[in-house]
């Protein structure tokens, strides 16, 4: 049985000295693919050299909405060159309106250039969607159905919107959210999406999981993603393995291309 961790952060700060590690512990888990999302262009170059060091490395290139005030004026150069020379994908990037001061419309106006990258160069994105579930939903609308599947990551939006986003071509992504004895809303989330739409992740190395017996002050990392499986398997009433099996195939189908890119490498 084996795992893919659809959405973390090996670049991060708290972490990079420690990868090596990381990356030994998440084979012994059975993890065997990490999808690392960068986050803004000071950290493009360090996510696609962990690409190459690493073939167990999925690299994603993208400005995060919580930093759309650090672009450069040659952003848009600068990420559709590297996803342009790397097999990669698209992300972190999205929209997150929980603070009311910072720039809904830049942030809107950068997103949608990560999406229209997405249709072009025919790359899975990975997208962070907080308080912005209206903007989100009418963005899709305008700009129609992807050609290759995207994630929202780390789902914390309601169950009723899920058909709208299957709709769009996304597949809905749980971390270790799923774990929390409070998260009712992930977990009406998680029963309502279809089989073949839902992906794990570990949004590594924040939202350490629930486990019993086990600080969760501690960083989060990908070996932790088959006790993510197993706890929301538990939640949903439905067997562990075959649960495992369909994330793990459902992610494959989602970054299929950028897999078939490192193998050409």
């Amino acid at each position: 049985m084996y795992f893919i961790d659809s959405h973390c952060h090996l670049h991060d700060s708290r972490i990079i000295l420690d990868v090596l590690s990381i990356e030994d512990r998440a084979k012994i888990a059975n993890v065997q693919h990490m999808v690392s999302c960068a986050t803004k262009e000071s950290n493009f170059k360090l996510t696609a050299q962990l690409s190459k060091d690493f073939d167990s490395i999925l690299p994603c290139f993208g400005i995060h909405p919580w930093f759309v005030d650090s672009i450069s004026e040659n952003w848009k150069e600068q990420l559709e060159h590297y996803l342009i020379d790397y097999s990669s994908g698209i992300g972190e990037t999205g929209l997150d309106f929980t603070d009311k001061t910072w720039d809904r419309e830049k942030q809107i106006k950068v997103f949608e250039h990560h999406l229209m990258l997405a249709r072009e160069l025919e790359r899975p994105i990975s997208i962070h969607i907080r308080k912005a579930w209206d903007t989100f939903i009418h963005i899709l609308k305008k700009t129609g159905k992807l050609k290759v599947p995207g994630i929202i990551h780390s789902y914390s939006g309601s169950a009723d919107m899920i058909p709208i986003f299957e709709h769009y071509g996304l597949y809905i992504s749980f971390s270790g959210s799923v774990t929390n004895p409070n998260s009712k809303k992930v977990v009406n989330a998680l029963e309502t999406v279809s089989k073949k739409r839902f992906v794990l992740e570990t949004d590594t190395p924040d939202i350490y999981p629930y486990i019993a017996g086990v600080k969760s002050s501690r960083l989060n990392e990908p070996k932790n993603l088959p006790a993510i499986a197993q706890v929301a398997a538990n939640r949903i009433g439905v067997d562990f393995e075959k649960f495992s099996k369909c994330a793990y195939d459902n992610s494959l189908s989602v970054f299929r291309s950028i897999l078939k890119g490192k193998k050409d490498n």
